[in-house]
């Protein structure tokens, strides 16, 4: 049995409840001044009103309005819909919900999924510079999503501490001696002839630069991804490279970190320069490593905004660590080998990357409601524990924020607060997956793919259809004149 996570009384879900129980009069209403214990002790009259409405009852009414509601010119035929009660895992509700249908970025629930449980939530992803000998700095990227111009930094002071210490800087080099062309002789200057030469003059010892190298030989070479348009890179998505700055949507973003890393050992007092690629040896030695956020603080950015570089890097890093190569053949293989080892079937499936930008991703909307459904399952997978609160919230946070437009207008803002969900987007397609409190108070995991979204209406008007039908699951958008009263459920 699936359980409802825990949440402290003060998060929005809990106080949207009550507030708008509130304003039906089921519970007084409190100042804002009043104490934390007055607020508790509202929100939970409020959830205990809320639980009177039985699990039966609010499955008949999703059931019963759903189907009035799903036939929505700004949604279109072409649209899988399956809700799941979580507590039973019984269907709900189901349309074209076992056919495979293009994704977008709700392909990131598997790569989040497939992170926490093959990775672990609190492992991290390592940087290091490596030095093979005096005069020559390898920077080897490990897969660290994360990595910004602080770790660059710090790797570049802690590297050019430890060279000085082990006398691994290039040695002095004399330049060759040299006649000038001019010179000046008991207070006159003249030109140098062959008659009359000037002095030679001895240049003082310099120290070459140290030579970077850059390893980023983690994910084999660099190619596009299966299905995706030749406009996403490097904007949308930049070649996946085990090294590169967090927010940075360059060609060769192993050569900018490298660039940066650069410069920041010649601000620590050593001349450097980067020189191109060069695979460290296994027994290199280390000169600094710096290790990144946690699996599952890099999971939460990347369902919250949609990055996509992150996506696709984990999506790689997860294949490293199964053992396969960190390519897109590997990463598809080892989403897959993890989907199955968690007891989900992947036979209609094509997981070809780690973000949804390919329009050759394949995922069916019954597909992601069992995958939620596990995610659910803390108990046995405790190492997805953090993934409900990562999702973004209707009309609170990411990229279902108010200022998304999502959960802001009638009929989907009662349910703002209440939904946990990733969204997805490419031009002809609209997702939305997760989970919504229902009128009982437990949560229904939800899946809504749109394709070939109607071009006449706007993506943002297809995105408010899909939330309205989520407020229908969540059952604060309930019966109308329209559509009539659902049969009561004996």
């Amino acid at each position: 049995m699936y359980g409802l996570p825990c949440i402290p009384m003060r998060t929005p879900i809990a106080l949207a409840s009550a507030s708008a129980l509130v304003m039906l009069g089921a519970v007084p209403a409190t100042a804002d001044t009043d104490s934390l214990a007055d607020r508790a002790e509202a929100a939970a009259a409020a959830a205990s009103l809320q639980a009177s409405v039985s699990s039966r009852q609010a499955n008949a009414t999703m059931a019963f309005l759903l189907p009035l509601r799903i036939n929505n010119p700004r949604i279109g035929d072409n649209f899988a819909f399956d809700v799941v009660d979580t507590d039973t895992g019984e269907p709900v509700f189901s349309r074209q919900a076992t056919e495979p249908k293009r994704p977008a970025s709700n392909m990131k629930i598997v790569t989040a999924i497939s992170a926490l449980h093959v990775l672990g939530p609190q492992t991290r992803m390592t940087t290091d510079v490596l030095a093979p000998q005096a005069g020559q700095l390898i920077l080897r990227g490990g897969g660290d999503t994360t990595l910004g111009v602080t770790g660059l930094t710090t790797l570049a002071k802690k590297s050019a501490k430890y060279i000085k210490r082990n006398d691994l800087l290039p040695d002095l080099v004399q330049p060759p001696s040299y006649r000038p062309k001019t010179c000046t002789v008991d207070g006159k200057t003249r030109r140098s002839t062959t008659k009359r030469p000037c002095p030679l003059v001895v240049p003082p010892q310099t120290r070459p630069a140290v030579k970077i190298f850059i390893d980023d030989s983690l994910y084999g070479a660099v190619s596009k991804a299966p299905g995706w348009t030749d406009s996403y890179q490097p904007s949308i998505a930049r070649p996946v490279r085990a090294l590169g700055r967090i927010g940075v949507y360059q060609w060769d973003s192993a050569q900018e970190a490298a660039s940066v890393f650069a410069a920041a050992v010649r601000s620590a007092g050593v001349k450097a320069t980067v020189s191109g690629r060069l695979d460290a040896e296994d027994d290199d030695p280390v000169a600094a490593s710096f290790r990144g956020d946690t699996v599952a603080a890099q999971v939460r950015y990347m369902l919250q905004v949609s990055e996509n570089n992150i996506a696709e890097m984990l999506y790689r890093q997860v294949a490293v660590e199964r053992g396969r190569q960190g390519t897109w053949k590997g990463a598809r293989l080892a989403a897959r080998d993890t989907m199955r080892e968690l007891g989900l079937n992947t036979d209609s499936l094509r997981l070809l990357d780690g973000s949804g930008l390919s329009r050759d991703d394949r995922l069916t909307a019954r597909f992601l409601t069992e995958a939620l459904q596990v995610a659910l399952d803390t108990e046995q997978y405790p190492e997805f524990s953090s993934f409900f609160d990562a999702l973004p919230v209707g009309g609170r946070s990411g990229t279902l924020a108010p200022s998304a437009a999502r959960y802001t207008t009638a009929p989907s803002k009662c349910a703002a607060g209440k939904v946990h969900a990733k969204t997805g987007t490419l031009f002809d397609t609209i997702g939305l997956s997760g989970y919504a409190e229902g009128a009982d108070g437990e949560l229904r995991a939800f899946s809504a793919l749109v394709n070939d979204r109607p071009q006449n209406y706007s993506p943002l008007s297809t995105r408010q259809a899909v939330d309205g039908l989520v407020a229908t699951v969540n059952g604060c958008w309930g019966p109308t004149d329209k559509t009539g009263t659902p049969p009561p459920v004996e």
